[in-house]
């Protein structure tokens, strides 16, 4: 299949890296609104650049695109594309609410025949993927609780060409934090544990650069409630002063700590410790692109898989939408549920 990225920033670099290496996917052409990175494609990449959409499909000939691009404008190109009978990957956050909600673009997305796929990449660590493994081992038990770390040293900067601070711009961003690390830590919350959330309480901060960047929160501390009354809570924070990953699930016989690259294994008194290379340290996540695209593949044969990619990506922009609302109240609990009808094609 021949694809095209939109928006040729730092994420989008290791999107390439992973297409490099499947073999049933191409990356065709570029759009991005700024000429320098439309010139990087270019030289760099020998791909025809466009300054938009109406550009591109007028001289392409694609099968599916994948949205690089700021929030902001995930919506709008979600939809041409569509529109344009093209499968569309799309970067998170994947879904932000809009004037009627999160209706319009899910009806959309229904009253197509294509695929609609969340970049949620994180699932593709090595790492975490045996975590996950451990998880469902019989000697686990049920899940109980968990804790999952996010610390980073600050925002995660884009391309010196095109406003690299945009992540700080709650008109481009749609928040802090919450919004741009929250999703990966909810969808793997989900992922991870087969828990889905029903209620939250978040507490938002901000601890540093308080001045330069009043609008939008470094700091988030959520408790999400599931089923059975499991909790996990999630800490992310640009104000740490250094990077740091990892993530904790306890069973009712077993428990699995993941740092970083290193994972620990603790069931019938027995302790297990393996380091799995996986690349933490690389913003780009180049090395997981590869199987999350593999992923993308088999779920354009077998198209019925992406109900449930749909599920996870709406859920976890609830769970965001209402981490906020109860930022705002104090850390109240707010029910973040997502009505069945939202998910059910009309």
């Amino acid at each position: 299949m021949r694809g095209a990225i939109i928006g040729f920033g730092t994420i989008a670099m290791g999107h390439m890296v992973g297409y490099s290496r499947v073999e049933d996917l191409s990356i065709a052409a570029v759009v991005d609104v700024s000429k320098e990175r439309r010139s990087h494609a270019e030289e760099s990449f020998g791909l025809p650049a466009y300054s938009d959409f109406a550009k591109l499909v007028a001289n392409e000939t694609l099968d599916f695109v994948d949205i690089c691009t700021p929030p902001s404008s995930h919506a709008e190109y979600s939809d041409l594309a569509l529109a344009h009978g093209l499968h569309v990957l799309c970067e998170k956050p994947v879904f932000l609410p809009a004037a009627d909600g999160y209706a319009g673009q899910l009806g959309r997305i229904h009253a197509s025949d294509r695929v609609y796929y969340p970049c949620h990449v994180y699932k593709y660590a090595p790492v975490l993927a045996a975590m996950k493994e451990r998880i469902a081992a019989p000697g686990f038990g049920k899940v109980v609780g968990a804790h999952f770390r996010t610390l980073r040293a600050g925002h995660a900067k884009g391309v010196p060409d095109w406003r690299p601070h945009w992540r700080r711009e709650p008109g481009t961003s749609h928040g802090g934090i919450l919004r741009d690390h929250g999703p990966h830590s909810v969808y793997l919350a989900m992922n991870l544990t087969g828990l889905t959330p029903v209620s939250v309480s978040c507490l938002t901060g901000r601890l540093r650069d308080g001045a330069a960047y009043a609008d939008t929160e470094d700091t988030a501390l959520l408790r999400l409630r599931c089923e059975d009354d499991v909790e996990i809570a999630l800490h992310l924070s640009w104000a740490a002063g250094h990077r740091s990953t990892g993530y904790s699930i306890m069973g009712t016989s077993g428990s699995v700590v993941v740092d970083g690259d290193d994972l620990t294994y603790a069931a019938d008194g027995v302790v297990v410790r393996t380091s799995i290379e996986s690349g933490f340290d690389d913003p780009s996540h180049q090395e997981w692109f590869q199987r999350m695209l593999l992923d993308f593949t088999a779920v354009v044969a077998e198209p019925e898989r992406g109900r449930d990619l749909i599920r996870e990506a709406l859920t976890t922009s609830f769970v965001i939408d209402g981490a906020y609302a109860s930022a705002a109240d104090g850390g109240r609990w707010v029910d973040c549920r997502v009505p069945e009808a939202l998910l059910a094609p009309a």
